[in-house]
């Protein structure tokens, strides 16, 4: 047990305010996941790294950089995005320029009891997304080099990201030992909504069982 732990990674212009996003790059995420997997592995011999959304990407672009490591055992993915379908998103080269910033509106949660208390951003500076899709398109084009053991996660109602990137992801890497599930009671922050706690035991399941 005493070899038995965990790190959250905070990303740079997360956690804040909405307006620390400007400026902030794609590169330097990964960088932040790197450096925390590095600190985790400080202290424990082998690590899975898991991530929501974004950060599922993120896991999905460390894992195919670090194919090569035994240490890195495996990753949990959850509705995390290699495309997006919002048409809008081909114009945001444009439109960041005229339009600083976009509302989320309401959290994509089913379960309202947990709005008022999930820590998100309301609203997020429109030039961070950019970003998020240079680092889409650069992990679809490692994605194939991601080989270590996977369980990819995903809402069938998810309302941000399309329930098809799990296929995306499941079919896309290369690793032997890989798994899916899709979440029937929840939107896209599952690891707060309804199937919270079933995901968590499948995460564990998967862990233990590397």
């Amino acid at each position: 047990a005493a070899d038995i732990g965990s790190a959250g990674v905070l990303l740079r212009g997360h956690g804040t305010h909405p307006n620390d996003m400007a400026g902030r790059a794609y590169a330097e995420w990964i960088e932040d996941v790197e450096q925390g997997l590095e600190r985790l592995l400080e202290r424990h011999r082998r690590a899975v790294v898991v991530g929501l959304s974004m950060g599922g990407t993120l896991a999905l672009n460390v894992a195919a950089r670090r194919a090569d490591d035994p240490r890195l055992a495996g990753l949990v993915t959850i509705s995390a995005p290699l495309f997006l379908s919002d048409w809008r998103l081909g114009l945001v080269g444009v439109i960041s320029r005229i339009v600083k910033w976009q509302a989320w509106g309401r959290p994509d949660i089913k379960d309202r009891r947990v709005w008022d208390t999930h820590g998100a951003y309301r609203r997020i500076r429109t030039a961070a997304i950019p970003q998020l899709l240079g680092l889409m398109r650069e992990t679809n084009q490692r994605l194939a080099r991601v080989e270590q053991p996977i369980l990819v996660v995903h809402a069938r109602e998810d309302h941000i990201v399309p329930p098809g990137n799990l296929d995306r992801i499941r079919d896309g890497v290369s690793s032997r030992v890989k798994s899916s599930m899709l979440l029937d009671n929840c939107y896209h922050v599952s690891t707060v909504d309804f199937e919270a706690e079933r995901l968590n035991a499948e995460i564990v399941r998967f862990i233990r069982n590397l």
